[in-house]
């Protein structure tokens, strides 16, 4: 805006507030009969899945079709066609199911000790990113979250050392989630600690329990004076 005329982009902008939110719509738009069906959209993350190698070319063909009609244009540096497992939005896709990235894994297992709040904050920053793939985080991690109550000097506990060896062997070997299908039978369980509390969502298929999701949490203040029915 000028003291002689008003001036709009032409293109959407980058950094404006609204860009994302703007730009998912406008996908929803274009895509509204693929998605949830043979493609997932998350602002200019796309993903064409399909169950079967032979309709794979022509979902394709359907989504590039919808590309070139509205004039959109995709980066082929940052494309990648036929694969069986991916990464996007920073988890591992598979055939098998979702699984967390590698890296974020490997980043907490090759850390050392932390020696400072500092530290120990970018760790349960890690931990909390990764607590859906993991059981009982909020229990596991409790000694951590210890060491950043303000009215404490900080101090790496054996029992910190203890816990952190423990998470890291976990780490080593993280689970894969699946998706809930419909009509399989869904479970829950939970566990309740004095410190927190855990659950985690299955699915039955073929008579075998499949992971779906993790929920962890400390208990906080009063809530550890709670009774076990109450938490």
């Amino acid at each position: 805006m000028t003291n002689t005329c008003n001036y709009h982009y032409n293109v959407m902008s980058f950094g404006l507030k609204n860009a994302g939110a703007t730009y998912q719509r406008l996908m929803d738009r274009v895509f509204s009969e693929k998605i949830g069906k043979n493609l997932e959209v998350y602002i200019d993350d796309m993903v064409v899945k399909t169950t079967k190698e032979g309709e794979h070319d022509q979902d394709l063909g359907d989504i590039l079709a919808s590309v070139r009609k509205y004039n959109m244009r995709l980066n082929p540096a940052k494309c990648s066609f036929g694969v069986q497992a991916g990464k996007s939005l920073g988890f591992m896709l598979t055939s098998r199911g979702i699984g967390a990235n590698p890296e974020k894994f490997q980043a907490i297992i090759d850390i050392q000790s932390p020696a400072s709040v500092k530290e120990v904050q970018q760790l349960t920053r890690r931990i909390t990113a990764l607590s859906r793939f993991l059981s009982c985080a909020g229990e596991k991690a409790f000694y951590f979250f210890a060491t950043l109550k303000k009215s404490k000097r900080f101090a790496w506990s054996p029992q910190c050392e203890e816990a952190f060896q423990k998470l890291k062997k976990i780490l080593a070997s993280p689970p894969i989630l699946t998706c809930p299908e419909p009509g399989n039978t869904l479970y829950l369980y939970l566990a309740v600690s004095d410190r927190a509390f855990s659950s985690v969502l299955v699915q039955e298929v073929k008579g075998e329990e499949k992971l779906v999701y993790f929920v962890n949490r400390t208990l906080r203040g009063a809530e550890v004076r709670y009774q076990k029915i109450e938490r």
